[in-house]
């Protein structure tokens, strides 16, 4: 689950090329957005597949892309720089 999450984080980050500054904690929800979406999908791996499960990952996809778009543009620097705001990116021992 980590490691999807790090990989979209990852592909984000290589796929900015511009300079524009979203405001402050949206890169968290989209992360979080994204985590939603990685929950869903792995969830089809322990139970059949259905028209809500597949409509709910549709719907949260729906949710992520729009969140995530203004990142889509941001220069790599710049999205490391938020990132580090952002606790759902740290690994918590409970």
């Amino acid at each position: 689950m980590k490691l999807i999450l790090f990989s979209i984080l990852l592909l984000i980050i290589v796929s900015c090329q511009s300079d524009n500054t979203p405001s402050d904690n949206k890169l968290c929800d989209c992360i979080e957005a994204g985590d939603k979406v990685n929950h869903i999908s792995a969830s089809f791996f322990e139970r059949r597949p259905t028209k809500a499960g597949k409509d709910s990952l549709m719907q949260a996809k729906e949710i992520r892309d729009s969140m995530c778009a203004p990142f889509q543009d941001m220069v790599p620097s710049k999205l490391r720089e938020k990132a580090v705001e952002c606790e759902s990116l740290y690994y918590k021992v409970e």
